[in-house]
């Protein structure tokens, strides 16, 4: 789900390239191709033969790489319910595990292009080079450079009759203000001594649609076959966790959006969620006068010892995004908010007044939440809310809580709270803040780590 509105242009389709091909010199190999039995390769570009092979796959969709990719990056982080697949976190086995997951898309591309080629240069006896072209048109787990880098080594491991690779594809990254298109085209010489001679007219020819391409998606209207749209997040579920490539960054920061390129957010939440559990806190005395206001009502107990394990037992409903917080009432206050009068059902009504409490409070504390990194003059004890923010949809951060003890010349004290919630950043911060009310602390500090984020 893409979180802004974007332009959408054509796909990179083999009727595309054989626009491409025929502009750089080109033709098919083989015109009468649709009928024939053999496989063979797909153009002829001056003494070169060329197999096109189009990626149209995601590159996360396959069942087993999804297995040994989270098999790969779930030991690194065994208690986080996202994973990011980010390939520079691993050593050097890790590696080779993460590049052989997506290999296999180019040895099969390899090894079928090769015994086309060969068919084809035994047709075409004055050609002289055989080529592969791969062109990504939908695979958006990996970017240009991984792509090279794959198929050139799996070219040079498994045959000496490719002489060369060209990889190509069509990148839009785009805020639903801003977007930016990346036509990358690249060569990767295989046999040094056999370069591909009529690779720059392929090259200029590529440019060439691309510009009319762009021209055709800002311009003109669009058509139905414009359908290639914005590089997105890609992920998949797995053993209860979320793993997830994010899309690439924009590469600045957006003059348009000042507080940040907008994101999807999939959780469904649009309001502040319920972040405590709220139970109203009585002494012995205003349980003894409660008593006597009300002695039709059960839910009291019949002792003050019978009330306090009733509330306690209330303990267990605790969840993390849930913490119970006790709320003092007082029977005067009490009766004030109820206009002096007594409710049939008088527990639910103190109960109603310590979440009116509640909210009032947290409110006030979410309302003076301030940035970490911006503010100056801490108080001694206060409740840090970190977000990081992970791709382009908020259903993917994932936040953690500390109090913290300012320490005079020394360290501060981080003490956990809660760490690996999957929620975002304005629920951390009102969760922040119902753990604040918990443990005393009146100050909530927020912070974003965005080392993964979508800028």
């Amino acid at each position: 789900m893409s979180p802004f509105p974007e332009y959408r242009i054509h796909p990179l389709t083999e009727a595309v390239i054989d626009v491409i091909v025929g502009a750089a010199g080109g033709q098919r190999a083989h015109p009468d191709h649709d009928r024939r039995r053999e496989r063979n390769a797909d153009y002829i570009i001056g003494r070169s033969v060329v197999e096109l092979k189009v990626l149209e796959d995601e590159g996360l969709s396959k069942k087993e790489r999804q297995r040994r990719l989270a098999d790969l990056f779930a030991p690194l982080d065994l208690e986080r319910p996202v994973v990011v697949l980010d390939r520079k976190r691993l050593d050097d086995a890790g590696h080779r595990a993460y590049d052989r997951a997506f290999e296999n898309t180019f040895k099969s591309a390899v090894a079928s292009a090769r015994k086309q080629l060969r068919q084809s240069r035994t047709e075409h006896p004055d050609a002289d080079r055989s080529i592969l072209m791969i062109v990504n048109n939908a695979n958006t787990a990996l970017d240009h450079d991984e792509i090279v880098a794959l198929v050139g080594r799996r070219a040079r491991n498994d045959t000496r009759e490719i002489d060369g690779v060209v990889v190509a594809g069509c990148y839009q990254h785009g805020d639903g203000f801003e977007s930016v298109f990346l036509w990358p085209m690249t060569y990767v010489p295989i046999a040094i001594d056999r370069p591909f001679r009529e690779y720059e007219e392929l090259r200029e020819a590529f440019n060439c649609y691309a510009e009319r391409a762009m021209t055709a998606a800002i311009i003109e209207r669009p058509s139905r076959e414009m359908t290639k749209g914005a590089v997105l997040d890609t992920f998949f579920d797995l053993d209860g966790k979320r793993f997830v490539k994010p899309a690439p960054p924009m590469g600045k920061s957006s003059e348009f959006f000042i507080r940040g390129r907008p994101r999807a957010n999939t959780t469904g939440i649009d309001v502040c969620p319920t972040v405590a559990v709220v139970l109203p806190e009585l002494t012995r005395r205003e349980w003894s006068v409660l008593s006597e206001l009300a002695p039709w009502e059960s839910d009291l107990g019949e002792t003050y010892e019978a009330w306090l394990k009733r509330q306690g037992e209330a303990l267990a409903t605790a969840t993390a995004l849930k913490p119970v917080v006790s709320i003092p009432v007082t029977v005067n206050d009490w009766l004030a908010w109820t206009g002096g009068e007594v409710p049939f059902c008088l527990v639910s009504s103190i109960t109603e007044y310590a979440h009116s409490l509640f909210e009032l409070r947290v409110k006030l504390i979410i309302d003076g939440a301030r940035s970490a990194d911006r503010t100056q003059i801490v108080p001694s004890r206060y409740m840090v809310a970190s977000t990081e923010l992970i791709g382009q949809d908020e259903a993917n951060d994932v936040s953690h809580i500390v109090i913290v003890r300012e320490r005079p010349g020394g360290q501060p004290e981080v003490t956990s709270v809660v760490e690996n919630l999957r929620i975002f950043h304005l629920h951390a911060v009102c969760l922040a803040a119902a753990y604040a009310m918990r443990y005393g602390v009146e100050q909530v500090l927020w912070r974003k780590d965005l080392r993964y984020a979508w800028t």
